[in-house]
């Protein structure tokens, strides 16, 4: 097999911000398709997604109003996939860093919540688990009600091992 030419070469920085879009889009795709099998391929297809969005960084100073709102929700969709893939590789760490933007939306996705409190109650960090499920209304997902009583349940018997180790010393 021999390669004979290659057609439509262009470098990242020569591209529109349309077929910057329609690039990360594939890169999503891809990632997609790669995530049951091979979630550390699909990691790096969504982090370059996510990269070249964010090379047009800000995006809200775009003209093309369409295809802002387009590439703000593409993003925050590949911030959730690469939040799943984290959660897979047992990240916990990186995934409340990764999902940062929900701190500003009023209304955050259930996904979104839910993938940041499973990271936290992953971490031990039970009173930030809480208050993240409380953001949105837990009660209507059946996932964040599971994880609330886990993080309920971890957290008295987190606090009853404490208890016994404190009458173990002093008592």
């Amino acid at each position: 097999m021999k390669l004979l030419r290659i057609d439509d070469h262009k470098y990242y920085y020569q591209l529109s911000f349309t077929e910057m879009l329609e690039l990360a889009k594939r890169y999503k795709e891809n990632g997609v398709k790669m995530f049951p099998k091979y979630p550390l391929f699909a990691h790096a297809y969504f982090n370059r997604a996510v990269k070249c969005l964010l090379s047009w960084s800000p995006i809200e100073e775009l003209e093309e109003t369409s295809a802002k709102e387009e590439a703000r929700s593409l993003v925050e969709t590949l911030y959730l996939n690469i939040s799943a893939c984290l959660i897979k590789e047992n990240r916990y760490d990186e995934v409340p860093h990764v999902l940062r933007y929900t701190n500003a939306q009023e209304n955050p996705s259930v996904k979104a919540t839910y993938r940041k409190a499973l990271a936290h109650y992953m971490l031990k960090q039970f009173p930030e688990a809480v208050a993240t499920l409380q953001k949105i209304d837990y009660a209507s997902s059946k996932e964040c009600v599971a994880l609330h009583k886990q993080i309920v349940e971890a957290r008295q018997q987190d606090k009853s091992n404490y208890n016994m180790m404190v009458k173990k010393m002093f008592g």
